[in-house]
């Protein structure tokens, strides 16, 4: 147990943060260590596995994905310590309706009820965009095979199936015609399943729409605060082509950093779910003058996005979201910061088969200023149709460089070179 002289010097309060002990979110740790006044607290199921858990000041055993079992271990802590929380911060998506009912309990500031059914179903999430005139695709509910094949008599093909309430491109397929539904169906079904017991998901909550044509997809950060809304970055994404559309790395900052209409509907997108606490990731396809919004996440973006920032512009969107979240906003700041360069995330993917050996990697250019690898010995590389697929990320950072596409190409080939480096696989043998 860490010192308590701290917690009483804040009024027997800690700040409780979930999801920031996984891989890219651990910079969420030292944003709250540096902004927050009291502890700062973690929560796991197994907290002595993690290694990101060593630099909370404490951390709670319990599944945070799970809002019954979270809060029961926040009111055992309290009837040993006499702490409670002064603010709850979801860091990752599976985490956004812990932090909602805990903070509820505790009567902390949260988002809102309504809210929170919006921005965890994708479903009423496009409702409230249609009903707020922010452009997105129209869509359909389904549950079964037979629901699945109505849907798609009333939408145009392609069309982009999808679980309703989960991230990371789990369970994405496209579908060009209605040849391919019966299999597209059972990959989205099983997709949702294999994550369903860690999530505690239910099975035939999926949605099917239309596919949006365009030249690509970038994501708006945007930070909220009790009314207000303000674009702190726009990042390029690097997408596997159809039928996954599996995301393959984030540059900052975007070609459309300067887009103001971009930024325009990114913000009523926001405003449309209620979101008034707290970062957002506002996911978006361009094609030229058109633009479409997939989904909006209420919580920092991932995959190394909020280190991106700071690495590029200086200043750590995390504490921006703490401070909403512990309401010590005198609202929210101008984000006028030039780029000091560009910054880049790249996935590594080995070659499907059984991976035999992992190698070290020591030679790193300048460039790269972080490489972790996922996959361990023994693990079955998979293609990549999901984050669940990666084996691993590199970070890459220079400063000055100014051309998105050149600097893009230099860490997909960086990334490239690495998982060469890395990963020893034996194929999968054909029996036949």
């Amino acid at each position: 147990m860490f010192d308590l002289a701290r917690a009483h010097a804040n009024g027997d309060r800690y700040l409780l943060l979930l999801g920031s002990d996984i891989l890219l979110r651990e910079r969420g740790i030292v944003s709250a260590l540096r902004t927050y006044p009291g502890p700062v607290i973690g929560m796991s199921e197994t907290p002595a596995a993690q290694n990101a858990n060593r630099f909370f000041d404490h951390v709670l055993r319990a599944d945070y994905y799970d809002e019954r079992q979270a809060l029961e271990a926040v009111q055992q802590f309290e009837r040993e310590t006499g702490l409670r929380p002064g603010a709850v911060v979801p860091i990752i998506e599976m985490t956004v309706h812990v932090s909602v009912a805990v903070a509820r309990h505790y009567d902390l500031p949260r988002l809102s009820d309504a809210c929170l059914a919006k921005v965890r179903d994708k479903h009423t999430m496009k409702a409230a965009f249609e009903a707020a005139g922010v452009p997105c695709a129209r869509h359909r509910l389904f549950g079964t095979l037979e629901e699945l094949h109505q849907a798609a008599r009333e939408l145009d093909f392609p069309l982009v199936l999808k679980p309703r309430d989960f991230a990371g491109n789990v369970g994405t397929v496209r579908v060009d015609g209605p040849g391919e539904l019966d299999e597209a169906y059972v990959y989205c079904r099983d997709s949702l399943l294999e994550i369903a017991p860690l999530y505690g998901f239910e099975d035939g909550r999926f949605q099917a729409e239309e596919f949006v044509t365009s030249t690509h997809e970038v994501s708006v950060e945007v930070a909220n605060h009790r009314g207000e809304r303000t674009v702190v970055a726009v990042t390029d994404k690097s997408k596997a082509g159809a039928p996954y559309f599996s995301e393959r790395g984030q540059l900052v900052p975007s070609a459309d950093s300067g887009n103001e209409e971009l930024r325009r509907v990114a913000l009523a997108a926001c405003a449309a779910l209620d979101i008034d606490h707290g970062l957002a990731h506002v996911e978006v396809l361009v094609d030229g003058d058109r633009l479409s919004v997939v989904e909006v996440a209420a919580r920092p973006g991932g995959d190394g996005i909020m280190d991106l920032i700071d690495r590029v512009y200086g200043f750590s969107p995390y504490d921006l979201h703490f401070g909403s979240y512990t309401d010590t906003l005198d609202g929210l700041p101008a984000i006028t910061a030039e780029p000091a360069g560009m910054g880049a995330t790249a996935f590594l993917k080995a070659p499907p088969g059984t991976i035999t050996e992992v190698k070290p990697v020591h030679d790193l250019t300048p460039e790269e200023v972080g490489l972790y690898i996922t996959a361990q010995v023994g693990d079955v590389s998979r293609p990549l149709t999901s984050y669940l697929a990666r084996d691993g990320v590199l970070e890459c950072f220079e400063r000055g460089q100014s051309d998105q596409r050149a600097f893009r190409a230099k860490a997909d080939e960086l990334a490239r070179q690495r998982t060469e480096q890395i990963f020893t696989v034996e194929a999968e043998h054909d029996p036949s």
